[in-house]
């Protein structure tokens, strides 16, 4: 798979302090593509922590216990990208953003019977990656229950 890039953090969303804390799995069985994203998530300000495969990635996910969103190739080694977002989303409640060749719309429905909140058709712009990962951030911290004090 060939990213393009298009990387222009002046504004990027991921770039505040804020979301410094912010720990993203990238689960991507090109490593090509897992160097390119490490690279400019971290350059974002986003902790990454990274799986080449399916099993990988749960064992991650059950790990680090403080994963905040899930980036997940569909077609890696072992289970799959769609075995393994079903079987995130048996044990965490956290946004997980699909990535794949479309090669039909069914793709897209199969993602979000899985589980997926988003699905972003390869290749994609950096940019585009920061701002759907922004927005499904967004999304998951207005729907935390408030503290009660």
């Amino acid at each position: 798979m060939s990213t393009s890039i298009e990387v222009s953090h002046a504004e990027s969303p991921g770039s505040s302090a804020t979301r410094s804390a912010v720990k993203i799995l990238v689960a991507e069985g090109d490593s090509q593509v897992r160097r390119v994203l490490r690279t400019t998530l971290t350059s974002a300000g986003y902790v990454v922590v990274e799986a080449t495969t399916g099993e990988e990635a749960l064992e991650k996910v059950q790990a680090e216990g403080a994963v905040d969103t899930v980036l997940l190739d569909l077609r890696m080694p072992g289970i799959g990208g769609l075995e393994a977002c079903r079987r995130i989303r048996r044990i965490v409640d956290i946004p997980i953003l699909v990535t794949g060749v479309l090669r039909d719309r069914k793709d897209q429905v199969r993602a979000s019977d899985a589980g997926a909140d988003g699905y972003l058709v390869k290749p994609f712009g950096i940019q585009d990656l920061l701002w759907r990962i922004h927005a499904l951030r967004r999304r998951a911290a207005a729907l935390e229950p408030i503290p009660t004090v």
